[in-house]
């Protein structure tokens, strides 16, 4: 016969292991939600510095990126970006990233209006479908998404700073 004693020892350590097993599988899962959640939002631009050093900001040039993760293991993500110089020019991006783990990426650039990401705006447009690859690198607080085209970007904690193949550098806050 089982004292009681046992039986409650007996359910602390059933129900112990049950947690202990439950929140190893749910904290795999969480540190690739919690990769993407850290770009994920609506960035504002900030300010823009050209090659030259000149300083462009609002309402002289306007823009936003959203990161939206779009599935539920977070491994891909869609990405536009927006930006208006003094009410006369627009570029528009449009991308869908997949993230490789925790350091590769594959985007799959679908629209560009304007330029899209570029220091500056045209005015032609382009729907057809083109790749660029890239690195990821996680340290502490900071993730480089170093893109194959030349350009990159730079999370860290509320800021986004994008550094153009040009030299030119945009600086966004969520």
């Amino acid at each position: 016969m089982i004292r009681p004693i046992e039986r409650i020892m007996r359910t602390i350590l059933h129900y112990g292991l049950v947690i202990l097993i439950s929140t190893g599988l749910f904290g795999g899962c969480a540190g690739k939600s919690n990769f993407q959640g850290k770009m994920k939002g609506l960035w504002v631009l900030k300010s823009r510095t050209l090659p030259d050093g000149t300083e462009i900001a609002p309402p002289a040039i306007s823009g936003r990126m959203e990161w939206f993760p779009m599935d539920v293991d977070t491994e891909t993500a869609h990405v536009s970006i927006l930006t208006t110089y003094a009410g006369t020019d627009l570029q528009i991006a449009g991308a869908h990233y997949d993230i490789e783990g925790t350091d590769r990426f594959t985007s799959e650039n679908y629209l560009e209006v304007g330029g899209g990401i570029s220091k500056t705006p045209d005015k032609g447009y382009r729907t057809t479908k083109s790749e660029d690859t890239g690195t990821i690198t996680v340290e502490g607080s900071r993730i480089t998404f170093e893109h194959g085209k030349g350009h990159t970007f730079v999370f860290e904690g509320p800021k986004l700073t994008i550094h153009h193949q040009d030299g030119t550098i945009d600086v966004l806050t969520k």
